[in-house]
């Protein structure tokens, strides 16, 4: 048997999931509302498929077979990201992997119907059992682990689980003072993006925003969703945003957040497809990219004085009294009283992580149950950002993370903004004029840098490995808190010492 043996069956694996990820993505934005009992099983079968060979005898005589000693860097990768994750599913029954792509697709379709109603209930059920099977999944692979350290694993299998609660840790001791005293500020402007606006030249606007930044049509599409996402390869990536009523900021961030994750997806190794080289390295990197083009670019004075001349010109009379300080301002907003994860400022936004972080955990382990979430929710909402949800669809139903079987997913999203302030750091560096190019709306150096640095390895290098060649630096959150401290404040003119 030969490498190229063991590739083949690698490439059927590969392109399995990318199948799944398809079908996911229409259920998502375009499958009709009935065509979820079809769908469900579809996705099922192909998951359970999939698992089969990943875990077969083939497979594993195919590994044994090889020899190390004649593989190149890119080969020995594919090696040691199949065995591993070979490795973890073995003692997974395939039954279980097929009864879990079920329910996800049923508790999503419940989660809908119960965030539109505000009726907890109508979702509990199928997030009970939900719950359920993942706490299986996590016992088959390791019995003697707690549940929730095993489910972090599937999305961060090369970050320590203890370097993540070390991250979550130091955020929420040193961004907690910054908030307080941003809190007894003086007020910043607030409503530069405020307005009404049609839903369809909203949407105009994120297709030309997104082709600005570098998302090619030929290779991706553009849509609304109940929560947007990303979904995709090098070939075809496909991204969704939302329409935010009164609040033309709220649809622009989203596309912004996305097109970060596409264009890492469209810059991996195109002849590496459908293998582990060529594809993205877990959610914390995936995150820090949504995350640099979200906050690093997207949020910065040059960005605005690029892009309000855009917005004068589709909306001459809600903008022409705007100025780009105002946008600033507005972008940068500290928001107080803002309930939800997704409209959250650089800052609080990590308290929602670390709400959802402690309570995500606490379930996976069996210490609260399903219908404990909701006042174990507003608890936590009281404690960490002084609010209190009225309704169970601003509270523990905003997010769909749960109702797709993500436990452990959440503490990526913090690892990604510390990453990506530990990257753009680089970035800085050596793109020459970086902040010139932002303000004239020249993307495309800093796209070449990141898809030399980032996208391009693919899964070459394990995370650590990867970050600390890239910033020279390992994973930390002292940057990320240096950088908040010095834009806040001089946002908010503020003296904010370590």
């Amino acid at each position: 048997m030969s490498y190229e043996e063991f590739e083949k069956e690698v490439k059927v694996l590969g392109n399995l999931e990318e199948a799944v990820g398809v079908l996911g993505w229409d259920e998502e934005v375009m499958m009709p509302e009935k065509g979820l009992e079809a769908r469900s099983k579809q996705k099922s079968v192909l998951t359970k498929l999939r698992h089969e060979k990943l875990v077969s005898e083939r497979l594993g005589e195919l590994l044994e077979s090889i020899d190390r000693r004649d593989l190149d860097k890119s080969q020995k990768a594919n090696v040691r990201e199949i065995e591993r994750e070979r490795e973890r599913m073995k003692s997974v029954s395939a039954d279980l992997m097929e009864k879990m792509s079920q329910k996800e697709s049923e508790a999503v379709n419940a989660w809908k119907k119960a965030k539109k109603e505000d009726n907890y209930e109508l979702f509990a059920e199928e997030l009970r059992e939900l719950v359920e099977l993942k706490r299986r999944y996590a016992n088959q692979i390791n019995p003697d682990e707690e549940p929730y350290k095993v489910l972090f694993k599937d999305y961060e299998p090369y970050i320590g689980y203890e370097t993540m609660e070390k991250v979550l840790k130091n955020l929420k001791k040193g961004l907690v003072p910054i908030v307080e005293k941003i809190s007894e500020a003086e007020d910043i402007e607030q409503n530069a993006f405020k307005g009404d606006f049609e839903d369809e030249e909203e949407m105009e606007l994120n297709h030309e925003l997104a082709e600005l930044l570098g998302f090619d049509k030929k290779n991706g599409r553009l849509d609304c969703s109940e929560h947007p996402f990303t979904s995709g390869n090098t070939f075809d990536t496909r991204i969704t945003t939302r329409i935010e009523q009164g609040d033309l900021s709220g649809s622009l961030m989203p596309t912004i957040h996305e097109l970060g994750h596409a264009l890492y997806q469209l810059g991996l190794p195109e002849g590496d497809y459908a293998t582990p080289r060529g594809g993205a390295r877990e959610l914390s990197v995936h995150e820090s990219q949504s995350r640099l083009w979200e906050n690093q670019v997207g949020r910065s004075k040059e960005f605005w004085k690029f892009m309000l001349p855009k917005l004068e010109e589709r909306f001459p009379e809600k903008f022409e009294e705007i100025s780009i300080q105002d946008c600033y301002e507005s972008i940068n907003q500290v928001y107080e009283d803002n309930m939800i994860r997704v409209k959250a400022d650089e800052l609080t936004y990590h308290l929602h992580i670390v709400l959802r972080f402690e309570i995500g955990r606490a379930l996976m382990n069996g210490e609260i149950e399903v219908e404990d979430l909701p006042e174990e929710w507003n608890k936590r909402m009281e404690k960490y950002l002084g609010l209190e949800p009225e309704t169970d669809s601003e509270g523990v139903m905003q997010d769909i993370h749960w109702a797709w079987g993500n436990f452990g997913y959440f503490p990526t999203y913090s690892l990604g903004s510390v990453l990506a302030t530990q990257i753009y750091r680089e970035a800085e560096e050596e793109v020459e004029g970086l902040e010139k190019k932002i303000e004239s709306g020249e993307f495309e150096d800093l796209r070449d840098w990141l898809k030399t640095h980032i996208h391009s390895k693919g899964r070459l290098l394990k995370t650590e490995e990867l970050i600390e060649k890239v910033t020279n630096e390992p994973i930390n959150s002292e940057p990320f808190l240096n950088y908040i401290r010095g834009k806040y404040g001089e946002i908010y003119n503020l003296e904010l010492e370590n």
